[in-house]
């Protein structure tokens, strides 16, 4: 049986997966093409497999020191494990005095480099400047419609290739999800 690991309470946020992706890096896990599982109980991600429980245990172990959270546990699968790209990729999201400004978070441009080594964003990040919240939601019609402009000019995939890795909008401030699209190819799953 395969091994993953995964918060006590099954509720990782979206903020708090990047931690397990940066480790992940850092033990030369290439996050565009690795084994991979479906978060139990949830579908919203994919979650490394490991086939040794005391491999996943250690990584578990790792996550606990660097998060200083006690609620990662090793969980064993029935699912049989796929390979592909870590998903979703996460799109950092600050508020400006005067606006929003989006990035890429650096894990997610290193995957999709690995998973799509043709793609190209245009940019780096994206600020849109506005008055006020009613201004920006008049004129660009809300979050989840501006996100569907700005993800694929910052990591230059199409949006079907969106749509199978998913993404995630999240503010720098307070790690809130303000977008989510949960990986297309974890439905066929």
């Amino acid at each position: 049986m395969p091994f993953t690991v995964n918060r006590s309470d099954g509720m990782t946020k979206d903020a708090e997966f990047e931690a397990y992706a940066r480790i992940l890096r850092q033990q030369g896990v290439d996050l565009g093409r690795m084994p991979r599982v479906p978060e139990p109980g949830t579908g919203r991600r994919w979650l490394y497999v490991w086939d040794a429980r005391a491999n996943a245990q250690a990584f578990a172990d790792e996550l606990k020191r660097r998060t200083r959270d006690n609620s990662w546990v090793v969980v064993e699968v029935d699912t049989p494990a796929s390979v592909g790209p870590m998903g979703p990729i996460i799109v950092q999201v600050g508020r400006r005095a005067n606006g929003l400004v989006f990035g890429l978070h650096p894990l997610s441009r290193v995957m999709i480099q690995s998973a799509f080594p043709g793609a190209n964003g245009t940019a780096t990040t994206v600020s849109i400047n506005f008055e006020t919240l009613h201004d920006f939601q008049a004129t660009h019609g809300g979050i989840e419609v501006v996100a569907r402009e700005i993800v694929p000019t910052l990591t230059g995939l199409s949006m079907q290739q969106l749509g199978e890795l998913g993404y995630a909008l999240i503010e720098d401030d307070t790690d809130r999800t303000l977008v989510l699209v949960p990986p297309g190819d974890l439905v066929q799953v």
